[in-house]
């Protein structure tokens, strides 16, 4: 029995043929010949791809090694061709056997509309629904209103997938919408869970996708608190109730290297002598941190529930910067920002660069620089590679020259 992807030989075959090359530009149009054999009676006709060559670049058929895109090239011609594969055999299962004149009746037949990639994604947002965690749907919807904006009135299919569309998707996003880097990498990856999720659904017949370039991360600055500047937020007396709280869930963040929506849901029953036991949210990795000092006097204070503090990310964001601001940490610094893809140096207040994850990473940098082995370190945050924590060596590293240089400014003579 034929499996859809395979036709019965006997009857049609298909091959790759370069139909009406210009005399001016020498380039063809790439088409399928389909070869169909039965009583004695031999046809032919012709299923245009979309796709063109130049045909000094068509040898006997087939895409010439010295093609610059080759490999892009074939793996759409073979997903084309696996589609018309796949139609061929659901007609011959409808009528028993193919000829050219079946086949053009039913082209001329009312198509079944093809989804195109919006269609897709959307389906494949309804399907995330039932597992994902919301801050993963809203990203995914996100990205589905940037689509929609960068592609206009226009319907997107898959064949269209290719490194042009994938270069134009990232100067809109650097140009128009004003992303960093960082954030168009990460958009990227969920594009890629997009196309894996088409690829087990057999709407993809490989995995072409995986062969274009896409953008790469950038190295960012880590902003974190040193220990002199901890120990001025640790001092500072708040103003207001308000103030308070922020600087409590802040310190709870600095002393616990949790991240913030696992912060505000700290409870009783996740006290175990002098340790925290957590499963975090993001990872529902287990984690066990130990009770610092400064952490006791916060949860002694709210009777070891935190949900007191609660507050959105974005809110506590804009008031912690303030709050850093008051407390003395303004000192300046320079940080790399990309304006329309464009790498330019910035400086500013340090207050005005933290938020709540620089208190994971506060935790993370002064572990480091208090001799806490990686592995150690690992397990308090939940971070599954040991390699991801390598980048906070290299900042505690930076931290360690810079005290160092006041060792050696002290034998400085005058």
């Amino acid at each position: 029995m034929s499996s859809a992807t395979e036709l019965p030989l006997k009857m049609y075959r298909t091959k790759f043929i370069l139909k009406n090359p210009s005399k001016k530009t020498g380039v063809g149009k790439i088409s399928i010949e389909v070869y169909f054999s039965r009583d004695g009676k031999r046809e032919r006709m012709y299923l245009p791809t979309g796709e063109e060559i130049p045909e000094k670049f068509w040898l006997n058929g087939v895409v010439s090694k010295s093609y610059p895109h080759k490999k892009q090239l074939i793996q759409r011609l073979e997903q084309k061709l696996f589609e018309v594969k796949q139609q061929l055999y659901q007609w011959e299962q409808e009528l028993g056997y193919l000829t050219v004149d079946l086949i053009k009746n039913k082209l001329a037949e009312k198509p079944v509309q093809e989804r195109d990639i919006l269609t897709l994604f959307d389906e494949f947002m309804e399907v995330k629904k039932l597992t994902a965690k919301h801050k993963m749907v809203i990203k995914l919807n996100t990205i589905r209103n940037h689509l929609k904006v960068f592609l206009g009135r226009r319907r997107m299919y898959l064949v269209e997938y290719n490194q042009i569309f994938i270069n134009k998707l990232t100067h809109y996003w650097e140009q128009k919408v004003g992303l960093q880097p960082n954030t168009i990498h990460k958009n990227f990856r969920f594009i890629l869970l997009f196309m894996n999720y088409l690829r087990k659904e057999c709407l993809l017949e490989n995995e072409f996708y995986k062969e274009f370039q896409y953008p790469r991360m950038v190295e960012t600055n880590t902003i974190v608190l040193t220990k002199d500047e901890a120990v001025k937020l640790i001092q500072y007396v708040p103003k207001t109730i308000s103030e308070s709280k922020v600087k409590d869930l802040f310190l709870v963040l600095i002393f616990t290297g949790l991240r913030f929506g696992d912060a505000v849901r700290i409870r009783k029953s996740w006290v175990r002598g002098e340790f925290l036991f957590i499963n975090t949210q993001k990872t529902g990795e287990k984690v066990s941190i130990p009770i610092h000092t400064h952490l006791k006097e916060v949860l002694v204070k709210y009777e070891y529930d935190l949900t007191p503090l609660k507050i959105s990310n974005q809110k506590f964001n804009d008031y912690v910067k303030g709050l850093c601001k008051q407390a003395g940490i303004t000192d300046q610094i320079e940080i790399v920002r990309y304006e329309k893809g464009v790498k330019k140096y910035l400086t500013f207040p340090k207050h005005q660069l933290i938020a709540s994850h620089t208190g994971r990473r506060t935790f993370i940098t002064n572990a480091i620089l208090a001799g806490i082995p990686l592995p150690v370190i690992q397990k308090i945050t939940g971070h599954r590679k040991l390699s991801t924590l390598q980048k906070y060596v290299e900042i505690a590293d930076e931290f360690k020259t810079k005290e160092f240089n006041k060792l050696e400014k002290f034998y400085i003579l005058n």
